[in-house]
């Protein structure tokens, strides 16, 4: 789904203290949460979201890192990464993989 499959935006825990790239933390999101016919959105969609000021609706998100395996709402991982290195992934990914659901 992703144009670029090595396009990284690395994303940092404040459980376990390593980073890890958007789309494991997408993956192993969805891995938990898209059941019983629910799906989860990517990292990255939430991101520009909350970029674009609807910070409340996902404040209490969860969110699973791909490292430690622990759940944590999103909250904890703001602040975001710098709008260039969005901006910069987004071009590589594709908006089709923004926008996809997982």
């Amino acid at each position: 789904m992703r144009q670029d499959e090595n396009a990284e935006l690395l994303v940092y825990c404040p459980k376990c203290g390593l980073w890890a790239n958007e789309y494991n933390w997408t993956l192993e999101t969805a891995s938990k949460y898209s059941v019983n016919g629910k799906q989860t959105h990517t990292l990255i969609y939430i991101f520009i979201d909350i970029a674009q000021g609807n910070y409340q609706k996902w404040e209490n998100y969860k969110v699973l890192c791909p490292r430690c395996h622990e759940s944590m709402q999103m909250r904890k991982l703001l602040p975001l990464p710098q709008e260039d290195l969005i901006a910069a992934y987004i071009a590589k990914v594709g908006q089709a993989y923004v926008q996809s659901l997982y």
